[in-house]
């Protein structure tokens, strides 16, 4: 091996691609019970790391750890890139660390050529963990300092005497307000800075240095300090697999759950609706099987029209033939990302006084969800708690490997739903899935008092990995989500279709006082069973449009919405599309590409998000829609869907300011096509039918 050859660990393999069709159902249920199998490598690794390394060197972003195992040694690798050298800025990076693949530098090489890297204990970064705490935590005893280390949220406050108390977030006292934050990343250039002046100041800055930070639930992590490259980098070894037993049972339960409870339980509870679906499904399945193309030409763009946008009163009178009248008025907050929705919604948990109410997709079984779970299992001893999950979204959620650095050793329960219910008074229901369908909502009901509702589920990446918007709701707007959330638990319960139709004719609950200074008026939006009012509104926004339409989604697949997009571009419309630069579906990311490249070609602003964003938003000429719906076939024209949306213009400027500007901003717009191969139109096909 030569000096510039890179450490590679060795390879592992992946689990298959889940894929929801009919066509393919077999291979749905073996996707997603295969995982990868726990190799011998991996086991290596694990007893590797119970044991102290002998050595450890580092070179250009590799760094090699020495082990003595026997009377052989043994190896474990890991690369990252390295930041160019910038004095006042520091780079935070994750990595994984496995078995060296392949031959490693000679003894001399590595003392000739390689830094040696400082070892420090797990003690170690405990007492540098505390004195940053100590040094973070907010002077009085009236205000938390919210502090994530290793992937976990603390919050830090003094008692009236000073000393330093540490809460785990899911764990403060309902009395205890966060007021500020300190991310992962800020915390990290905290530890850097400090370790660098302290280490300079003994005289022991001799060169990188690596601590020992794994223990309990994370297993076998580190975190590295390159102080020459202000560089810090958090290491952990790979995730363990899921054991055999484990993976078919989880193929039983899928099969149960696609057929007995989805098909055979759900026609003797649910019929009409169950035979509805299925004519409404096949209907716009068989259209979708017919390429559409999207239209468009390979011509300049027209240049930007000068309008001031459609007229937004005469668009509401317009909507309420279209849609129906329905509006209310309450108050909408845009939650932008894990921090400000989970911040918020754990607060409003601990200070419930009557009920909890939570409909989502997936209900994960990560230990972040863990941690949500066991919150609420504790308030159900005191106040009312249901929850209300789509069976299949949450049941393969909970079999797919994390893939964050900051994975829990601990292993996940079996079902999420028998956790929740296991040593607690939470009610738990299921929605199933006739023809593979879903519920896609997510909402989460505090006292029928406040409402969050949009795109996030509860699991690890909402919190911290993926970028993503949630709205908290007051009002009497929250009384008829209410009545969606009771509509849809009598729906799921063992009345069906007769208990829904029941709960459908009670009135609205009164949510809230009548007027509020921050008021506006919320018009829900919803993709119903033969009702989809989600598409048919935001169709005709985008044909009503004069002067601008921005819109954020992960996924991007429907050839009319497309289509539409490029005919106001020809207008003159100002359009512009942010779509994530990872993703975390193949196929919708290929029909993501095709979409980009049809944009692009007809003049069509695109921006690449860094990362993963499942933000679902849209403002059309001062006319904002905003939700859990994706731009789909599934979202828009057969799952079941909750969008809210306004014309107010203090909502509509601030989202725009807050989420659209940012964006703008943050993202890199893309002025070439990206290169698509022949496979991403044979994923872009399969997409157009999800």
């Amino acid at each position: 091996m030569t000096d510039s050859t890179k450490l590679k660990p060795a390879k592992r393999p992946f689990g298959a691609t889940v894929l929801l069709g009919f066509a393919v159902l077999t291979l749905f249920m073996s996707g997603c019970a295969t995982q990868p199998e726990q190799s011998a490598a991996a086991i290596d690794v694990d007893a590797l790391l119970g044991q102290p390394p002998v050595g450890a060197f580092y070179k250009d972003g590799q760094l090699l750890l020495q082990y003595s195992s026997g009377k052989e040694e043994a190896h474990l690798g890991t690369s990252w890139l390295v930041s160019p050298r910038m004095p006042d800025q520091h780079s935070y990076q994750t990595a994984v660390i496995d078995l060296v693949n392949g031959s490693v530098p000679e003894a001399a090489t590595l003392q000739q050529d390689w830094q040696p890297v400082t070892l420090y204990d797990h003690e170690h970064w405990k007492n540098l963990v505390r004195t940053l705490l100590e040094k973070s935590a907010p002077e009085n005893d009236e205000a938390g300092t919210l502090v994530t280390v290793q992937g976990i949220d603390f919050v830090l406050t003094r008692d009236k005497a000073g000393n330093l108390h540490v809460h785990r977030m899911e764990k403060k006292p309902a009395s205890l307000q966060v007021l500020r934050s300190i991310s992962e990343e800020a915390f990290s250039a905290q530890a850097n800075a400090y370790l660098k002046s302290e280490l300079s100041k003994n005289g022991k800055l001799s060169g990188p240095a690596l601590f020992v930070v794994g223990e309990n639930e994370l297993g076998g992590a580190f975190v590295f300090f390159d102080f020459n490259h202000n560089q810090s980098v958090f290491i952990t070894q790979p995730a363990s697999q899921l054991p055999f037993d484990q993976k078919l049972g989880f193929s039983l339960r899928l099969v149960d759950a696609l057929t007995l409870k989805s098909h055979v339980f759900s026609a003797l509870r649910n019929p009409l609706s169950l035979t509805n679906r299925l004519v409404w499904l096949t209907a716009h399945s068989t259209a979708a099987l017919v390429p559409r193309g999207v239209g468009g030409t390979a011509d300049p763009p027209l240049p930007l029209a000068e309008h001031s946008g459609m007229s937004l009163p005469k668009w509401e009178q317009d909507l309420n033939e279209m849609v129906g009248p329905d509006q209310y008025p309450g108050s909408m907050k845009p939650l932008i990302d894990g921090e400000a929705f989970f911040v918020s919604l754990i607060q409003s948990i601990q200070e419930a006084r009557e009920s909890i109410d939570i409909q989502l997709y997936i209900f994960d079984s990560d230990d972040y969800a863990l941690k949500i779970a066991d919150l609420l299992k504790q308030r159900s001893r005191e106040i009312k708690v249901r929850v209300l999950v789509d069976r299949l979204g949450t049941m393969a959620a909970g079999q797919v490997p994390s893939k964050s650095p900051y994975y829990s050793r601990r292993k996940p329960p079996r079902s999420i739903a028998d956790y929740l219910r296991q040593d607690s008074a939470i009610e738990v229901r299921s929605l199933d899935n006739p023809w593979l369908t879903s519920d896609h909502t997510k909402a989460i009901i505090i006292d029928h008092a406040r409402v969050y509702i949009g795109g996030m589920n509860i699991g690890r990446e909402y919190r911290y990995e993926w970028h993503d918007l949630m709205m908290e709701v007051e009002g009497p707007v929250v009384g008829r989500l209410q009545k969606d959330f009771d509509n849809r638990w009598a729906y799921a319960g063992m009345g069906g279709d007769l208990a829904y139709a029941i709960s459908n004719i009670r009135p609205e609950r009164v949510s809230g006082p009548s007027e509020r200074d921050d008021y506006i008026m919320i018009r829900p939006l919803y993709t119903r069973t033969g009702n989809a009012q989600i598409l048919r509104a935001q169709l005709a926004a985008i044909r009503r449009a004069r002067s601008h339409i921005y819109i954020q989604q992960p996924y991007v697949s429907d050839d009319e919405v497309i289509s539409e997009l490029i005919e106001a571009r020809k207008r003159g419309v100002d359009v512009r599309v942010i779509l994530p630069t990872s993703n975390d579906s193949g196929f919708m990311n290929s029909a993501n590409l095709l979409a980009a490249r049809a944009f692009i070609n007809n003049g069509i602003r695109v921006y690449g998000y860094p990362g993963m964003s499942h933000v679902k938003a849209a403002i059309y000429d001062g006319w904002a829609c905003v939700g859990s719906a994706n731009f789909d076939k599934l979202s828009l024209r057969i799952n079941q869907e909750t969008n809210l949306a306004t014309s107010d213009p203090r909502f509509v400027e601030r989202l725009q300011r807050e989420l659209f500007d940012a964006d703008f901003a943050r993202s890199r717009e893309w002025t070439e096509a990206q290169p698509v191969k022949w496979t991403d139109y044979i994923s872009e096909f399969i997409a157009d039918q999800l």
